[in-house]
This record gives C-alpha cells, sequence and structure tokens, in this order.
C-alpha cells in the first residue's frame, strides 16, 4: 500500500508462504505489519461488563498462563474484551526469521485484533478473514463474536471507497493501525512493538539523511568538478597561450638570428667594394695578359641558389673567374704568377675547354687572405 494525496492505495498484492519471495518483492526501507493469526493464537471474549483489565483479564480467562511463555494483546471493544494469546518461542521464531530476511518490521498484531483500526469503516455486519468469521450483533460493537471460519469463501469490502479482500483483510487492518498510529490494544509485546517502530523510523531517518548527505556531497562533488574544470580549462588556455608565446618569442629569436646572418652575409658581399677587396681585384686585373678576357667575376660567390627560408651560404674570401684565353701558354703563366702573389692563399682551375683552335673557356678559383685581417 501507498499514501498519495493524503490517500490510501494498493498497489499490490499477493499471496505466499515464501519470505524469500517477500523479500524480493519489498523494498528494504518499505515497512512491514506482521498479523500473526495462526492456529496457535487463542482468542476469548470477556465477559459483557467485566472490570477486569489488561494482565487481570487475561489471567480470568486463561487461568494459570505463564506470562513468561505466552504474549497476550487486548482490544478493548466496550462492553467487552478480546483477548489473544500465543507461544512466545513461535512468534519470536517468526520474527527472527523476518529480520534475517533484512525486512522493515515495524509493527506486530495478534489473532484479528488490528481490525479495531477499521471498525468503525466497516458496515457489513460479517466479515470474512483469510482464517476467521466476524459477526456483529444489532448494532452494538460488542456484541461481536469471532469464530474460526470453516468454510473458506472469497469476498471483498469497501471501506473508504478502497476494495479490499476479505483475505486482505487483517494485512489492510495493521497497514492502517501502523500509518494511524492508534494500536488501541494492551499487551505485554508493547516495548517489542516500540522498539519495532523505532528501529524503522531510526533506519528510514538514517536512510533519508544518508541520501541526502550522498545527494549534498555529490553535488557539492559536482560544483567543485565544474569549478575546477572551469579553472582548468582557463588555466590549459593561459598555458597554450603562454606556449605559444614561447614558441613565437624562440621563432622570433631564431628569425632575428636569421636576419642576422643575412646581414653578415649582405654586408660580406657589401664589403666587396671596401679598399682592400679593390686592391685583389685591381691586381687581378693588372696581373691578366691581353690574351685572357674575363666574362664574370665574383667575388665571395653563392655555394648555392637563394632559396626561401633558407640560409644564404658564400665562399667567403674567394673570387671566381670564369672567362676566355685565346693562348694557353699566356693562361699557364698567368696561373703561376698569381700563385706567388702574397695575398693568394691558393688557385685552383675549375674547368678549362677548348672551345676552338684558337680560344678556350675557363673557371679559376682564387683563395684569398681575409680581407678585414
Amino acid at each position: 500500500m501507498s499514501k498519495k494525496k493524503g490517500e490510501l492505495v494498493i498497489i499490490n498484492r499477493f499471496l505466499t508462504d515464501d519470505l524469500s519471495i517477500l523479500a524480493q518483492k519489498a523494498k528494504k526501507t518499505i515497512p512491514l505489519y506482521l498479523v500473526y493469526n495462526t492456529e496457535g493464537v487463542i482468542t476469548k471474549r470477556t465477559h459483557a461488563g467485566s472490570t477486569l483489565k489488561d494482565r487481570a483479564a487475561v489471567e480470568n480467562l486463561f487461568p494459570g498462563l505463564n506470562f513468561g511463555n505466552f504474549y497476550y494483546q487486548i482490544v478493548d471493544l466496550n462492553p467487552s474484551s478480546f483477548i489473544s494469546v500465543c507461544k512466545k518461542q513461535e512468534l519470536d521464531a517468526l520474527v527472527d526469521k523476518i529480520k534475517s530476511h533484512k525486512l522493515a518490521l515495524a509493527g506486530i498484531s495478534l489473532g484479528t485484533s488490528v481490525l479495531v483500526s477499521i471498525w468503525d469503516h466497516v458496515q457489513d455486519h460479517t466479515l470474512y478473514t483469510n482464517a476467521d468469521l466476524i459477526r456483529k450483533e444489532g448494532n452494538d460493537i460488542g456484541g461481536v463474536i469471532i469464530s474460526k471460519n470453516t468454510d473458506p469463501i472469497q469476498q471483498t469490502y469497501t471501506i473508504n471507497g478502497l476494495i479490499v479482500a476479505n483475505t486482505d483483510l487483517l494485512g489492510f487492518s495493521g497497514v492502517v493501525s501502523f500509518l494511524s498510529g492508534n494500536h488501541g490494544q494492551e499487551s505485554n509485546f508493547k516495548e517489542t512493538i516500540e522498539a519495532l517502530e523505532n528501529s524503522f523510523v531510526s533506519n528510514r531517518t538514517f536512510s533519508v539523511l544518508l541520501r541526502v548527505f550522498i545527494s549534498a556531497i555529490l553535488g557539492i562533488l559536482l560544483v567543485n568538478f565544474l569549478i575546477f574544470n572551469h579553472y582548468f580549462e582557463k588555466t590549459e588556455r593561459i598555458k597554450t597561450s603562454l606556449a605559444l608565446d614561447t614558441e613565437n618569442k624562440k621563432n622570433l629569436t631564431l628569425l632575428r638570428e636569421k636576419v642576422g646572418e643575412k646581414e653578415r652575409k649582405v654586408d660580406a658581399i657589401i664589403s666587396f667594394s671596401n679598399s682592400r677587396t679593390s686592391f685583389y681585384l685591381d691586381r687581378l686585373a693588372l696581373s691578366t695578359p691581353e690574351s685572357i678576357l674575363f666574362s664574370e667575376v665574383q667575388y665571395s660567390p653563392l655555394q648555392m641558389p637563394i632559396q626561401t627560408s633558407k640560409p644564404i651560404l658564400l665562399y667567403d674570401n674567394v673570387i671566381l673567374v670564369l672567362g676566355s684565353s685565346s693562348n694557353s701558354e699566356d693562361f699557364s703563366t698567368w696561373i703561376t704568377g698569381l700563385e706567388t702573389l702574397d695575398w693568394v692563399k691558393k688557385v685552383e682551375t675549375m674547368d678549362y675547354d677548348y672551345k676552338n683552335n684558337n680560344s678556350s673557356e675557363f673557371k679559376v678559383q682564387i683563395s684569398v687572405e681575409d680581407p678585414k685581417k
């Protein structure tokens, strides 16, 4: 059963004699109410107008009853009362078995005593439970007769708009008794019932608080995660930006070095016009016989053609001379003469091809002293 918008709703019902099935169907947080109404439960009615109460009333109906071995429960239906008794050993064994299945037992009732919780809402004068027959004699509530039901039948009752089967009547009454908190019964196991109720309330409160605590922790962790993730992403962006700045600075430094290197190369090329370099070229021109003509003279020639994003490489302190000669003897004499000059370190004939009988083309590389020294 469930309570929705202040009204009771029957959401499920089933019959079983196996507690393990009940444990599978019932959640651990759902309170269970035990109505103990087996053949071991004996119910008797007191005499009308009896003034005996509680234990005295029990001793009057059950003389010599050992209260150490029996539980009793009294339902007062003025002017009479109904007293149910059962062996403690049997009920305790069942309670322990229920607890062993981790079920949340929250209340206990003996026999048909629990019907008192719905008595005022039943219009029928005859009620059938799963084992008993209850008859009202007239309109007097005290005129109630309880007997064993020897002819089991299937019947339903309408209680405040709810249709309840006769086999569910005691269980339904137990739920109403638990929810109302008004048991209207006297017994010698009140402390047990109170302990069960307190245990259920404590466990329920703990379960609710635990869920709230876990939800709060998860909420805090989620907020922390979102905050951490926000600042982590922000930090990563800053790190990435710093890395890019560092890389850009590094690239800028390399670029400056490359530009500086190129500037030095350019300066070296420009230094071609300084006096010492001019001296080399002037002496080279003066030493050249008339039979030799220069087609090209390069000072510090390129090691390779200039390429984008490639360094400019030069042959430092080298004069590359290309031209033609009409007299091979003059060419040999000229080369020999160059090798004797004090500012010439080395002379190499890179190429010498006969163009015809009267002319040859040549390529000569002259290594000279560093003009900066």
